[in-house]
């Protein structure tokens, strides 16, 4: 029964692991031609299974000639069913088990990542950041596009694999006439590139643009994916320091590539002051620099803000920006933008082939739907809204319990950055929230040094009702309590 255990992991229903199991053991020769095989009575009282399970997979197995029936006799190996016994003996004694870690040119195993629990849906008071609010999702509308998708008309495009644009030419065109203007930027087709999502289109840049001896500046605190992706390219990786007004900009001297996140930077969420940005374009000018502006969360403040994106301020071509289309609406659809010179997009192009072709040509078509109907930018105010109501509401609480907490503004943004100013390990209070029913996010992955910085955390409000915020912070509060009471070192 050890073979069959074996195949727990294998992904297979009960039939597939049973077939499984008898030609693991021919292979392994406890079974032989024309040697009988447990009734299927027997084997199914001994793993305690159905024996219509048996029997379906002993048919399927008959059918490949692998066991013969005997009328009133049972099952047998078939006759025919032979195994090259050099061969299997060979792999079963004298081959050594391939060690895979020797051949590895990277480890991005061993990176520090945001990680997320699988069941953070279970938790009663989920303060997660990039997780989707079902309740909030337009679900009528985005049926509405997906039924008008499926269209003869429409299937004839995005049903075929287009190996050279790739793209959805309505969707890029929605992209330039309703998404990009809102953020001061004005872009033709060939400036517009699609991606499966913001990190893709990282790694595609660094991948494409980085050389191993070149400067990479990332935000510190930053996102920790693109310090990650540039890591993986150079080891020139350098931390911008973050204040109330955004990067300093003493830290920009010096970097051929500077990493950003001025609409809602991320994981503070402050805004990239004016003069900072017009200073930022003038030094990457000066020492002929490249700016990589990712939204990253600012596509809520698409229509609640007068500051526009650096790209709009960029008259060398300079800034390469990346937006989001799905991170709003449904992360998991994974589809997002890159615009930059064509150039730099015609080569992007060719090297987004060689990964993937091009994203999902259907979601495209509901998108460009989804825009043109008018429902995303709906989507976008009532989102502002909403995070706008949870954010005064996580504030109140936050104030209420934690008063000595530094609160950093959520701009309108889905997660609040909070400095605890404390001696305590944030680490350890998430799993004393977990005990709660609170899940929070520790702010430590967010910068560059691992051993420091400790007492910060971020708490996401995309996913948790309105009703529920108080609620949680209360019970923080007691997880809070727990800790002091606990850690000898507090």
């Amino acid at each position: 029964m050890t073979l069959f255990a074996e195949t727990a992991n294998s992904g297979l229903n009960l039939q597939g692991r049973i077939c499984r199991m008898i030609f693991t053991a021919l292979v392994q020769g406890y079974l032989k031609p024309g040697m009988a095989v447990p009734s299927s009575r027997y084997l199914a009282d001994q793993l305690d299974i159905g024996r219509n399970t048996v029997t379906i997979a002993y048919q399927q197995l008959v059918a490949e000639r692998i066991l013969e029936s005997k009328q009133r006799s049972g099952h047998f190996v078939h006759l025919s069913f032979q195994i090259d016994s050099s061969e299997s003996k060979t792999v079963t004694t004298t081959s050594k088990r391939t060690t895979w870690s020797s051949r590895f040119q990277l480890h991005p195993s061993e990176q520090r990542q945001l990680t997320k629990p699988i069941d953070w849906m279970d938790y009663p008071y989920p303060f997660i950041y990039g997780q989707p609010d079902i309740d909030s999702f337009p679900v009528t509308a985005w049926r509405e596009c997906a039924i008008k998708a499926l269209s003869a008309k429409d299937a004839s495009i995005w049903a075929r694999d287009i190996t050279q644009q790739g793209d959805d030419l309505y969707l890029i065109d929605a992209i330039r006439q309703r998404i990009l203007p809102t953020r001061g930027i004005l872009a033709q087709e060939n400036e517009i590139l699609l991606t499966v999502g913001s990190q893709h289109a990282l790694y595609m840049l660094a991948r494409l643009l980085v050389q191993e001896e070149q400067v990479v500046g990332v935000e510190n605190p930053g996102y920790p994916d693109a310090r990650n992706i540039f890591m993986l390219h150079t080891q020139h990786v350098v931390p911008l320091t973050v204040d109330q007004d955004g990067i300093l900009l003493n830290d920009v001297v010096n970097c051929d590539y500077i990493y950003v996140t001025p609409g809602r930077q991320c994981p503070t969420g402050v805004t990239l002051s004016p003069t900072r940005r017009n200073k930022l374009l003038q030094l990457a000018d000066k020492q002929d620099s490249i700016i990589i502006e990712d939204e990253y969360d600012a596509q809520i403040l698409v229509q609640n803000t007068t500051i526009p994106a650096l790209k709009s301020l960029d008259r060398h071509g300079r800034v390469i920006y990346i937006g989001s289309l799905s991170k709003p609406l449904a992360p998991g659809l994974r589809l997002g933008y890159i615009v930059a010179a064509p150039e730099l997009i015609s080569e992007l192009r060719y090297l987004r082939r060689l990964m993937l072709r091009h994203p999902n040509l259907f979601n495209q078509r509901v998108f460009a739907l989804f825009i043109d109907q008018g429902y995303y930018h709906a989507m976008l105010r009532r989102q502002f809204q909403l995070h706008r109501q949870r954010g005064e509401q996580l504030v109140r609480a936050l104030e209420y319990y934690f008063p000595s907490w530094m609160i950093y503004p959520l701009n309108g943004g889905a997660a609040c950055w909070i400095d605890t100013q404390t001696d305590m390990d944030c680490m350890l209070l998430v799993k004393y929230a977990a005990n709660f029913g609170v899940f929070i996010e520790t702010g430590q992955p967010f910068f560059f040094d691992e051993n420091k910085h400790r007492s910060f955390l971020r708490l996401g409000i995309g996913s948790i009702p309105t009703h529920q915020i108080n609620e949680g912070i209360y019970y923080l509060s007691k997880a809070v309590a727990e800790y002091k009471k606990y850690d000898v070192n507090f």
